[in-house]
């Protein structure tokens, strides 16, 4: 088997990825800290839109995704070293990683769906928007739709449970289609780009597989992009501004010109040129790779999970209690937003050894045991 490799910082960008997007629901949930017209504009159409712009996190999940998963296979060269990789082993390895927490969390989602839906949802001095009123309170759910939910691969229309569980389709889908993107990288780059624009436009496979490939090529030429930017400090800052302006560009382009697709690839291409920023700056690896912010991207898979539960179930709860200290609607704004992150951050931290290190032990255990199965019928045959 490949020896593991673990790079400390890209744990960081995970966690900011998955903050990002805890950050975007609970926007939409009680919109934005404002009380003019110009703050909203500001916060709206500025780089500081950065912090809860989910669609660019989601992006950056992609890429981030490809890069992670294949960077172990080009240790040696830029063509992948396929000679200990066990098929068996992986897709194993990534139904356990991706599915079986997620079918954990899923059930007791829906033991609290249960519980919330058809109920008045309480009357907070922050007034919450109707996504996340009707959210489990209103919207029904049917047995198929939620064994639907359960397989990740077919989801319905109206995801009920765990909304953002879109994504999470989309990449074990990727994740599991990683061999063969190997295999055509093993061709040359000509091929890996050819079947994957193949793929997307005859076979319906998602857009997103342009932004895994993208890390898949950040992964297969991480060292020469790490020693070329290592020493380039005003291109690798000019990468850096470029990668922002791409990756924030859902913010300011004109949706009449820029439809969900295109804004879809320049994000995701803003996602890479930060990530090949970082391959070449070592003061943003240090920074990133903090025990603290480390221990956010630990958690991020545990926070997205569970994070629409606690935004449903226990957020209206929290503003209540802080209405007993102020009824200042910033206030209520910024201690809800801070108790609800921490509040997903510890409970993400008990799911993560609670639920995410057995499920990844499972699987690891129940790929060892096929593979010396497969090893004792191959020796007896033989004989």
């Amino acid at each position: 088997m490949h020896q593991k490799i673990h790079i400390s910082y890209l744990d960081t960008i995970r966690g900011l990825a998955a903050l990002t997007v805890i950050n975007e629901h609970y926007v939409i949930a009680y919109g934005l800290p404002c009380e003019t017209e110009l703050c909203q504009q500001i916060l709206d159409f500025s780089p500081l839109h950065i912090w809860w712009d989910g669609t660019a996190a989601v992006s950056m999940f992609f890429v981030l995704s490809g890069m992670v998963l294949s960077i172990k296979y080009f240790r040696v060269s830029h063509k992948p070293d396929m000679s200990q990789f066990h098929l068996s082993h992986f897709l194993i390895g990534r139904m356990f990683r991706i599915w079986l927490p997620y079918l954990l969390v899923l059930i007791i989602s829906a033991g609290l769906f249960m519980q919330t839906f058809g109920s008045d949802v309480l009357n907070t001095r922050l007034p919450p928007t109707d996504w996340i009123v009707n959210m489990w309170h209103k919207y029904p759910l049917t047995l198929t739709d939620m064994l639907r939910e359960g397989l990740l691969l077919d989801m319905p229309a109206l995801i009920v449970l765990l909304p953002q569980s879109w994504t999470l389709s989309i990449e074990l889908v990727l994740s599991l289609l990683l061999p063969i993107g190997l295999l055509l990288a093993d061709r040359g780059t000509v091929w890996l780009v050819f079947f994957s624009l193949l793929a997307i436009s005859l076979l319906n496979v998602s857009l997103f597989l342009l932004h895994f490939l993208m890390g898949l090529m950040i992964a297969r030429y991480y060292s020469p992009i790490s020693h070329y930017l290592s020493d380039k400090h005003w291109q690798r800052r000019l990468m850096l501004l470029a990668g922002l302006l791409f990756y924030s560009s859902g913010n300011y382009l004109p949706k009449t010109h820029f439809n969900d697709s295109a804004i879809w690839l320049l994000t995701g291409l803003g996602a890479g040129m930060i990530l090949m920023f970082l391959l070449g700056s070592k003061q943003s690896q240090t920074g990133l790779a903090h025990p603290f912010l480390r221990q956010i991207g630990k958690v991020s898979y545990s926070a997205y999970l569970t994070h629409m539960a606690i935004l449903i179930c226990l957020t209206p709860f929290i503003l209540k209690i802080l209405e007993v200290w102020t009824s200042d609607s910033l206030s209520l704004w910024f201690g809800g937003w801070l108790i609800t992150i921490v509040l997903v951050q510890g409970i993400s931290l008990l799911f993560y050894h609670w639920l995410e290190i057995p499920s990844m032990l499972i699987g690891r255990r129940i790929a060892d045991s096929l593979a010396d199965s497969t090893a004792q019928v191959v020796k007896q045959w033989t004989k």
